[in-house]
């Protein structure tokens, strides 16, 4: 399941992949990404798709707690 960190991110894939056409970005914030999307995503037994880039839409796939434990990282180590 593909998510971009920002609007402009997955806008850009919207107008250059075919297959994104017509979609419609939503924002999520985190706390309903981490609180409802991810459990969901666990349960599922699906990877996150992050920041995919490119024509051919490709980029980083993570299960469900490597995610978790990655934004745990970050929170930890900014000033």
């Amino acid at each position: 399941m593909p998510f971009w960190s920002s609007r402009s991110r997955v806008i850009k894939i919207i107008k250059n992949v075919a297959t994104y056409a017509g979609f419609e970005p939503v924002a999520i914030s985190l706390d309903v990404w981490v609180g409802d999307w991810l459990p969901e995503l666990s349960q599922d037994n699906m990877l996150v798709g992050i920041n995919w880039s490119g024509t051919r839409v490709v980029g980083w796939d993570f299960e469900v707690p490597e995610v978790i434990a990655r934004l745990n990282a970050a929170s930890t180590h900014q000033p």
